[in-house]
């Protein structure tokens, strides 16, 4: 295998869900110091790999979506990709890590941004403190070969929350706990399109239909990802049978609950019920989706329902009336709603070195066309840091990302690899 592959392998052994990846943060700071590069650091985390003469900086986040096992990762081979057991695999950014510290073990003429904690609201971006000085970047986050990327979308997260107020129950009831699991689960952004049932919405599609006292509601795993499991416990008036014949929800009997219901869980679940999951506008220009909002994550503690949501949305202004729609969605069940780590989409941009990488990538792949991606890539801010730069974006084929599918093809890193080293060559 490669030494693109080795290196990788090795990223895997070491920690790095993100806000928890200093482990591998000490790795890349070692290696780049002992190939000798010049490494500087910034107070969120991003490290700065230069190189005296370089006029181009490749960049990659060095965080990972832990689902699953992870970041205990038991690595194996597949039909030609790598896959983790039972969890997210970390190729989404891991390989563009790799192919960066194999060009820098060769003493390449390149700077490396490895950026910090991108999967949790593109944090390292937002927050750089780092000069670059290089007038070409090329960003290495993107997930199917023989593209140039050259925009990508803007997002924001919404977080609703609802003070919890506990009612006795004045009936006989009998308490159940349903779980819907099992589910495929992805990326919020680039799987948004592919009809990937959400738990969460399952779950209430289940409850709509049923007189139930809801106690607890719980579901999704992360902000940037489509639900795969979700969970509440109901209790229904006694001689009220609970059955199902779909296979991803489990009923269970639950003995001795002294918690009380919640005020209006029943508008809880219709609000969920109604919320409308998923893509809302096509972009036929680009052929992606142009906007989209994903239900993310619901939970119960003896304060308040909160619920998180991640809009996307290829132009900036649009992003904002999907949140503000979405926002008064919330509000109008009584819920306090906001946006937070709102960050802007990158234009589409054909400029002159995006044109270069394609050529190159035109010499490796039978079709190398220019297009966009509907998920959140650094470049957009990146660009405001530093407006002197021109960014494209290319990667391997990486697939369901996110999601404890998360798998990478083998020779499809051996090819992205070998036009990075030629665009590496013609920018020297």
């Amino acid at each position: 295998m490669s030494v693109v592959m080795d290196l990788f392998k090795t990223i895997c052994s070491l920690p790095h869900c993100s806000r928890q990846a200093e482990s591998l943060k000490e790795y890349i700071i070692k290696q780049a110091k002992a190939y000798g590069y010049d490494v500087k650091t910034d107070k969120v985390g991003n490290i700065l790999c230069s190189h005296p003469d370089a006029t181009l900086i490749l960049q990659a986040h060095y965080d990972m979506v832990c689902i699953g096992e992870a970041p205990r990762l038991e690595l194996y081979e597949e039909a030609g990709r790598l896959r983790a057991k039972n969890s997210s695999l970390g190729a989404d950014n891991g390989i563009g890590m790799a192919m960066m510290l194999s060009l820098m073990s060769e003493k390449k003429t390149i700077s490396c941004l490895f950026t910090a904690d991108e999967e949790v609201g593109l944090i390292g971006a937002q927050g750089i403190e780092l000069p670059i000085k290089e007038k070409l970047m090329l960003n290495l986050d993107t997930e199917e070969e023989g593209h140039v990327y050259i925009g990508c979308a803007g997002g924001s997260d919404v977080i609703s929350t609802k003070a919890v107020h506990r009612l006795a129950i004045d009936e006989e009831v009998d308490t159940y706990e349903i779980i819907v699991d099992d589910l495929p689960g992805g990326h919020s952004g680039v799987d948004i399109d592919k009809n990937i049932p959400s738990a969460i919405k399952m779950l209430a599609s289940f409850l709509v239909h049923i007189p139930h006292y809801l106690i607890e509601i719980e579901g999704g795993e992360r902000r940037n990802s489509i639900p795969k499991r979700a969970r509440a416990v109901v209790s229904v008036p006694s001689g009220v049978i609970l059955d199902t014949k779909l296979s991803n929800i489990t009923i269970n009997r639950v003995k001795d609950c002294e918690k009380m219901m919640l005020a209006q869980g029943h508008k809880i679940i219709e609000m969920i019920h109604a919320f409308a999951q998923g893509v809302r506008a096509f972009n036929p220009e680009l052929g992606i989706v142009q906007n989209s909002i994903n239900l993310a994550l619901i939970e119960t503690n003896e304060k308040e329902v909160k619920v998180s949501l991640s809009a996307r949305s290829m132009d900036s202004e649009e992003l904002l009336v999907l949140v503000d729609e979405t926002v008064c969605f919330f509000r109008a069940f009584d819920f306090m709603a906001k946006s937070e780590g709102t960050y802007p989409a990158w234009k589409p941009e054909v400029n002159p070195f995006a044109v270069r990488v394609q050529e190159v990538c035109q010499r490796h792949f039978e079709k190398a066309d220019f297009t966009a991606i509907h998920a959140g890539l650094e470049c957009a801010i990146l660009k405001q840091y530093a407006p002197h730069l021109d960014i494209a974006s290319i990667g391997p084929n990486i697939y369901d990302t996110h999601s404890s599918r998360e798998s990478v093809e083998i020779a499809s890193v051996e090819r992205v690899y070998s036009a990075l080293q030629e665009n590496v060559k013609e920018c020297s």
